[in-house]
């Protein structure tokens, strides 16, 4: 026969005076002293080696069992139990108590046992058997002491009172997350957040001034004393704080940038905020992928859906072996009944369905369920940016005509004798004869040109830059189901009527006593609910199908850490990346200005990109001047005399979509200069890309959450069965293997946390670890031996006892197994099961102090609460092992939600047989 279900008859323990139990009172502990002191004291006492072991290290142990043994089916008058000590010993009880060795080995089996008792172990000693002799050696006192009746007394401890701390260091400090300390993690993005906190707050005058590049010079060009010039100019020292800036930063904030190898006096601010900056995104990065769940790879095992990922059976234990145990407490001493049930037949029952099809009538249905979701996401962004430069260069030419015309005459005749006589050898004479006439005429022309050049620059500068996006998604997701059921009696006879009756299961049932046993009692709350969590994913599948885990971030928890996790998570692409914490936006500016009175002003506007708000403004420039020069310089809000107080950096307002600039001069020749404006990223910008990012996310997710939908879909269709539900059988495993772990939560205080002993190999085999598996293997086998699971006994609880929000599902929920309806639908559960027989005294210990005994037979040693138990059962232990029929056997009859199609057209009838009630057809 199937067992059908269990009942137990539960009775209070009988009370127990006080003068009944013998209280062991041990030389190394007072009682009242702290339990963790008295261990301290009790390791201590074992360590000298004085304890007893075995009752055969003892004088008198004979006489002691001998005496238990007269003495364990009923009390005994106390010249009895003298008769039994002189048979032994050749002494009187009396004269053997007054002894020194007796009462010595009394006071060394008290502190043997308790020392035992409070260390939960006694490896390689018989801590029953001493047990045993120390309730002899107390009745040898009692007969000694003149009582009337001798009974052997329970034993018990003195009253050790635990400390509030007790076990809680080794949980608290018990492991991390996975392998990664996210404690250690945490604490240094606070301190990365600290450091860009300090630097982001430093003013312009933190910033390094750099030397003038050369000092003022004459001029090449040959110029009056009032024009005498000069040159001068500023270098940029690169955004790096000042050697006094730097040193002046919080401690904490030098660590960190020491640290990471930074120097913000070395290198430029913006490079050591983004350093900092990326170093706290892999650090957020390992803290969210904590906080990301895995996709959930399922497949079919059988009739089940179960999880295929290697991850999800093998890791680490989330926190420390248990310590400690529940406030759960035995409910008292109880026959173990069971009631035992064999399935006789399956009846027709009540009327479920009454179908009715006229003469040529034609009945058809078709139900059709359609499911339709369609999202359409539209971002569209414009800017416009137009830019126009326009110089002009006109040349103007100037041309003077000079034209002179000269005549000039000149006449001259001349005639003449000339005679040059010499004496002497040679005479000589000349004679000439002269006559010249000259004519001049003249005639120039001459041309001067003079050139000039006029140019003219004009600049206009519009915001017309252009960027449009669009981006439209459209996902549909269509399921489509036709159900068409249809009667034809179009040539029939007659009127048909179809009859659809519901079928009952009958059953025989019988009562078996299994004895005495000490139970537990306990109340579980809505005992279906983590199965009804666990089907949630238990939809049909034939092959492996990923089931991405949920997107469930708003838009504003996107960071640069998590986004690229997500999006690796749903294969999302194209995703932009985050913008920078810095910007840094330049703008040059010059001007040539050679006549008199060499002045210029003018002005302009730098643009920003939109979501980035100026902090300060660098100026780097050179110039030429006269010596009654001036320059002033216009950035944003603020105001710089470039010649009188020259400086490198100034402060800014927080400007945003442009820089207005603008600049004025008087008797500077030429200058040029390169204004840079540092920019922090606004709360906008950071919005504007979480918005764009989320979106794809999302996109993503609903295109994977859709594949995987169809594919399920699919799965289901083809793997859909005939039978509806599951073997009652296979039922009734599930809910006491599930009620069986809530009530060891409760026994024991913990939600098994502390388990896993099972790693990875580098090859990915699963291998037991040998500190985890030696450490917690105890542990179990104490659980699943000491309470008889198998004798379970629960009742279920309406819904209306769970949580009140849940009642519009549960109280739906049903089966075709109607045990199993009740329990999916059960706020509340009773469980009652009972301690295996021998190990009450385990049972009651660790009840008592949290702590598994872990060596030996355990000693009947327990605390006062829990002696009339403890004595109840040693007293029913003569009781029968083997079940007991009770009575005679009778019929049950369960609803179940099956349905039949009568094969005839008449109504069912019943008849009384006996005391049931059975169908005539």
């Amino acid at each position: 026969m199937e067992e059908l279900f269990r009942f137990l008859l539960l009775r209070p323990a009988g009370a127990v005076e006080q003068s009944d139990i013998n209280t062991l009172t041990p030389s190394f502990a007072a009682a009242g002293i702290p339990r963790e002191a008295a261990v301290r004291n009790a390791r201590a006492f074992l360590d000298q080696k004085a304890h007893a072991t075995t009752v055969g290290t003892l004088q008198y142990s004979k006489a002691a069992l001998a005496v238990v043994a007269a003495l364990r089916r009923a009390c005994r008058p106390a010249s009895e139990v003298s008769s039994v000590v002189s048979a032994v010993t050749g002494k009187t009880a009396a004269k053997l108590v007054a002894e020194q060795a007796f009462i010595e080995e009394c006071d060394l089996l008290a502190d043997s046992l308790v020392a035992y008792k409070l260390l939960s172990n006694s490896s390689g000693a018989d801590a029953a058997g001493l047990a045993e002799a120390a309730q002899g050696y107390d009745a040898i006192r009692s007969a000694a002491a003149g009582n009337e009746r001798v009974c052997l007394r329970p034993l018990s401890l003195p009253d050790f009172p635990a400390t509030a701390s007790a076990g809680l260091e080794q949980v608290n400090t018990a492991g991390g997350s996975q392998g990664v300390d996210v404690k250690a993690t945490v604490w240094a993005i606070t301190r990365l957040d600290a450091a860009l906190t300090a630097l982001s707050a430093m003013s312009a005058q933190d910033f390094d001034e750099a030397p003038p590049i050369h000092a003022e010079a004459a001029r090449s060009e040959v110029r009056t004393p009032a024009d005498q010039g000069g040159g001068g100019g500023q270098g940029n020292a690169s955004w790096m704080l000042s050697e006094k800036a730097a040193a002046a930063l919080p401690p904490d904030v030098s660590a960190v940038l020491a640290e990471r190898g930074l120097n913000a006096h070395v290198l430029p601010l913006a490079s050591v905020i983004n350093a900092l900056q990326t170093v706290r995104i892999e650090h957020q990065s390992i803290v969210e992928v904590q906080k990301i769940p895995v996709a959930i790879l399922q497949n079919r095992f059988g009739n089940a859906i179960a999880n295929i990922a290697p991850s999800t059976y093998v890791g680490l234990p989330n926190g420390a072996l248990p310590l400690g145990h529940g406030s759960v407490r035995p409910t008292g001493i109880g026959d173990l009944l069971l009631v035992k049930q064999h399935i006789l037949r399956y009846e027709g029952g009540e009327l479920a369905h009454v179908e009715n099809i006229l003469k040529s009538e034609h009945l058809s249905r078709e139900t059709r369920r359609l499911e339709r979701t369609e999202t359409t996401v539209l971002q569209e962004t414009e800017t416009t940016k137009e830019e126009t430069r326009d110089t002009q260069t006109t040349d103007r030419f100037s041309l003077k005509r000079e034209t002179t015309d000269t005549i000039k005459e000149d006449n001259s005749l001349k005639a003449g004798v000339a005679v040059d006589a010499k004496y002497g050898p040679f005479v000589e004479v000349k004679a000439n004869a002269d006559f010249s006439t000259s004519t001049s005429s003249e005639s120039s022309t001459q041309q001067a040109a003079e050139f000039s050049r006029d140019v003219v620059d004009r600049s206009t500068s519009k915001l017309v830059e252009r960027v449009l996006e669009r981006r439209t998604t459209t996902t549909i997701t269509e399921f489509e189901e036709k159900y068409s059921h249809g009667f034809d009696n179009t040539s029939g006879a007659g009127h048909i009527s179809g009859f659809y009756q519901w079928i009952d299961k009958v059953l025989q049932a019988q009562v078996y006593n299994y004895g005495k046993r000490l139970l537990m009692d306990i109340t579980l709350p809505e005992p279906g609910t983590n199965y009804i969590l666990s089907q949630t994913n238990a939809s049909a599948a034939a092959q492996p199908i990923s089931q991405p885990p949920p997107f469930t971030l708003r838009v504003d928890q996107i960071t640069e850490a998590n986004y690229p996790i997500w999006a690796k998570l749903y294969d999302a692409t194209g995703l932009d990346p985050p913008p920078p914490l810095t910007k840094i936006f330049s703008k040059s500016i010059d001007a040539l200005l050679p006549q008199d009175p060499h002045e210029t002003s003018k002005s302009d506007a730098i643009p920003l990109d939109p979501g980035y708000s100026a902090r300060y403004a660098s100026f780097t420039y050179d110039y030429w001047k006269f010596s009654d020069a001036r320059w002033g310089l216009m950035i944003g809000s603020s105001h710089m005399e470039v010649i009188a107080s020259p400086s490198t950096h100034i402060n800014l307002a927080g400007e945003t979509d442009s820089l207005p600039i603008a600049w004025e001069t008087h008797q500077v020749e030429v200058f040029s200069g390169t204004i840079e404006v540092f920019c922090d990223r606004t709360s906008v910008a950071l919005a504007a890309w979480q918005s764009k990012v989320h979106a794809a996310i999302t996109q993503a997710y609903l295109a994977k959450q859709q594949a995987y939908q169809e594919a399920l879909a699919q799965v289901s269709a083809a793997a859909e069965s005939v039978v509806a539900g599951r073997n009652p059988a296979f039922n009734s495993r599930l809910i006491a293997m599930e009620l069986r772990k809530q009530c060891l939560t409760l026994v024991t205080g913990q939600q098994f946390d502390g388990f896993g002993a099972l790693e990875l190999s580098a090859e990915g085999y699963a291998q037991p670890n040998l500190g985890r598996t030696e450490a917690q293997m105890p542990y179990v086998r104490f659980f699943e031996q000491a309470f008889e699971w198998d004798h379970i006994v629960y009742f279920f609880y309406p819904y209306f006892w769970g949580w009140k929000p849940g009642w519009k599902n549960r109280m739906l929920l049903d089966d075709v197994d109607p045990d199993f309806g009740d329990f999916l639908r059960a706020g509340a559960a009773r469980v009652v099961f009972p301690v295996r027989p021998g190990f009450e005294a385990a049972v009651v210990h660790y009840l008592d102090t949290g702590e598994i005994w872990s060596g030996g037979p355990p000693p009947d040693i327990t605390g006062s609460l829990y002696v009339p138990i403890i004595q109840e059962i040693q007293q029913a232990s003569g009781a029968p092992g083997s079940e007991l029929p009770v009575g005679d056997p009778w019929e049950v009859r369960l609803p179940t939600t099956l349905v039949r199609l009568r094969p005839h057209d008449d109504l069912p009838e019943w008849q009384k047989n006996g005391e049931t009630w059975q169908p005539l057809n």
